[in-house]
């Protein structure tokens, strides 16, 4: 598929294709008339959403200025919207609408990022990353995701990511932060690997360990390139010495 970017052209055409699909396929267990209401409640708001976004990058070209809490609020309803639309693919069994929901999610995300805003809703989009990245296989594709979720990491709440909550293992931050350094593995990109990891090392200093020692598995049972390999050995012999210092 293609790597999301952010642009609004592409915002619009993933909320058109996935209400379009919505509008085909009305769900069983409620009346029509209740589910057309509901869907064209949504669309509207969507309609309206986008409207909002318009200005905003009109504002971007003119002397008004919009405020980063602007950015963050406009965002975080937008991913709001979003989980009401994913859940009327689910009504409706639109199992297919996966990974337009996950471009979807991925290009708000960057549309806050690109516009200096902040992530306050993370799980859908931790989420959309790690379907996507399952679903991409070319390492020049992954390179691109990687910075994309680069850019995505550097835009998330300061409340998500000081990462206070340790005990839950599938917080969307923890995801969000392994399938970076998964993504920058598999794109064959050292410069990529130990940008992802440094950020691992430092942000999840309880789970690198681990990530190393199953890298170096994977290294094998993958016949990963020598100059990948490399990278991964360096912080599998480095991380233990390094953590012993703190």
């Amino acid at each position: 598929m293609q790597i999301p970017t952010g642009a609004l052209s592409a915002i619009y055409a993933d909320i058109d294709a996935i209400l379009a699909a919505c509008k085909e396929h009305e769900p069983a267990t409620a009346t029509q008339a209740a589910n057309v209401s509901g869907l064209a409640t949504l669309a509207q708001a969507l309609e309206q959403l986008t409207d909002v976004m318009t200005r905003v990058e009109s504002d971007r070209l003119s002397t008004s200025e919009t405020t980063e809490a602007d950015i963050t609020e406009i965002g975080d309803y937008a991913l709001q919207l979003h989980e009401a639309l994913s859940a009327e693919t689910s009504k409706r069994g639109l199992d297919g609408q996966q990974l337009p929901l996950a471009s979807l999610a991925i290009n708000i995300a960057l549309w806050i990022a690109h516009h200096g805003g902040y992530i306050e809703t993370l799980e859908p989009v931790a989420n959309a990353l790690a379907l996507v990245a399952n679903s991409s296989r070319d390492p020049a594709e992954l390179r691109t995701l990687s910075g994309v979720m680069n850019d995505i990491i550097a835009a998330v709440s300061s409340v998500i990511s000081q990462d206070l909550e340790k005990m839950n293992p599938g917080r969307p931050w923890r995801v969000l932060l392994l399938n970076h350094s998964i993504v920058a593995t598999r794109s064959y990109d050292t410069g990529l690997m130990e940008a992802a990891f440094n950020v691992l090392c430092s942000k999840l200093p309880e789970d690198a360990t681990r990530f190393f020692s199953e890298g170096m598995e994977q290294m094998d049972a993958l016949d990963y390139p020598p100059h990948v390999r490399e990278v991964m050995e360096k912080y599998h012999r480095e991380w233990p010495v390094k953590r012993s210092l703190h």
